[in-house]
């Protein structure tokens, strides 16, 4: 046949094809290598670790028996407080760097972050009169409006945070402000962006066109032709440095708030430090800005609060059940957050949070002083156009009145001694 017979005698030292020697290990060989080496390694670790010589722990205790054990344990604790009196003088000496191209010294000042409102009156044509629209009583100073008449300045006037109060008392005051002076409303722009805090930093830019400046720079673009200053007044804590930032960010101008002025345009310049009104306040904007007084007399303020607080506000806001106003507000409250102390409620914590909430802006309020047959004035649709977005129609806590007569009760430490009364507004 023409095929390999198996039977077939082949010769001495000859193999066949398919019989060769395979190359594979077996499992068992396998596995019995590993276990040898990874033994081998233990020995080898095992005898390091005899040969190291170990440092002996050395117990910081003193034994009760050791003579003169008192005085041990005083120089112990007299060498650990010299040591720590060295670091601290270390860390307040500082070592001199020795410089050997040395730059001449450039004295930086600090630019002020507001003036005297008769500085900015001075020097500026045109003011720009920030006003809170939360209360605006307490914005507007009749003394100074007698002195811009007086010299024959221009006034406008900025009703700023109109996303913190309902759209009505937003075209109420417009329509009272606008038969004295040209009114514009506005929204800041750090105050949208405090709304939105984990955002995007590419939107921020897109955010900040919706300020409410569009507007303000179109009129004073169009109606004043030759060179003109622009300065910006008002009370603390109205938001003038907001603006003035607003303006420059709609102009792209970020950086230039450094300068004393800036060029809006070929003939408007912007004075960008703002001009402070000092004034009395009396009311709910007083407590805003003397927190800190106030804190340790929450519940007197709280008092005082709610009998200026409508009682729908109330309920509305803080989603309380029918109670008795204003003496149950108190009581109210505590049972909604839960803030009890010997099982009464505590009004100092009810006072505490609710100062906590209007310090870090949670608590929305406006106080409404205008009378209901007030007429609500229209206002145009580019200047909505600009400040439409991001506004807030939620519930605003609503004041009847703006002069609070807060007095807080302080007792005396003496038990003898009646409370004495200081009055703080």
């Amino acid at each position: 046949s023409s095929g390999i017979n198996a039977e077939w005698p082949l010769r001495p030292g000859v193999k066949a094809f398919n019989n060769k020697e395979s190359k594979r290990m077996t499992c068992h060989k396998k596995y019995k290598i590993r276990k040898k080496v990874r033994e081998h390694n233990k020995k080898l670790a095992k005898t390091l670790k005899n040969s190291v010589t170990k440092k002996r722990k050395i117990d910081g205790k003193v034994p009760n028996l050791a003579p003169f054990k008192e005085e041990l344990l005083l120089e112990a604790i007299q060498q650990t407080q010299l040591k720590n009196d060295e670091k601290k003088l270390r860390k307040k000496t500082k070592l001199p760097i020795i410089v050997t191209n040395k730059k001449p010294d450039t004295p930086k000042v600090a630019a002020p972050k507001s003036v005297s409102a008769h500085i900015t009156l001075s020097q500026c044509d045109i003011l720009l009169w920030v006003i809170d629209i939360r209360n605006v009583n307490e914005c507007l100073c009749t003394d100074f409006d007698k002195t811009i008449k007086e010299a024959n300045k221009t006034i406008i006037f900025l009703l700023n945070k109109i996303d913190l109060v309902p759209s009505n008392i937003v075209k109420k005051w417009y329509g009272i402000l606008s038969t004295r002076a040209p009114t514009f409303v506005m929204k800041s722009t750090e105050i949208i962006l405090t709304e939105c805090e984990q955002i995007v930093p590419a939107l921020k830019q897109v955010l900040a066109k919706f300020g409410g400046a569009k507007p303000i720079l179109a009129y004073l673009k169009n109606t004043y032709t030759e060179a003109t200053k622009i300065g910006v007044i008002g009370t603390k804590t109205v938001g003038k440095s907001c603006v003035v930032s607003t303006l420059l960010k709609c102009c792209g101008r970020t950086k230039a708030k450094r300068s004393v002025d800036t060029k809006l345009n070929e003939n408007l310049r912007l004075v960008t430090t703002p001009g402070l009104i000092e004034m009395e306040r009396s009311g709910v904007l007083n407590v805003m800005d003397n927190l800190s007084q106030y804190m340790n007399y929450p519940s007197q303020v709280l008092v005082a609060l709610s009998e200026h607080i409508t009682k729908e506000a109330a309920m509305f806001h803080f989603t309380l059940p029918h109670y008795n106003h204003p003496d149950g507000l108190l009581d109210a409250l505590a049972v909604r957050y839960n803030l009890y102390f010997e099982k009464l409620p505590d009004h100092a914590a009810v006072g505490r949070l609710i100062l906590k909430l209007l310090r870090d802006a949670k608590l929305k309020f406006y106080v409404d002083e205008t009378e209901e047959d007030t007429a609500q004035a229209d206002i145009p649709a580019d200047m909505m156009l600009d400040v439409k977005r991001f506004l807030y129609e939620g519930d605003a806590l609503r004041i009847t009145a703006s002069d609070l007569n807060i007095v807080i009760v302080k007792k005396e430490k003496s038990t003898d001694c009646d409370s004495a009364l200081i009055p703080l507004l």
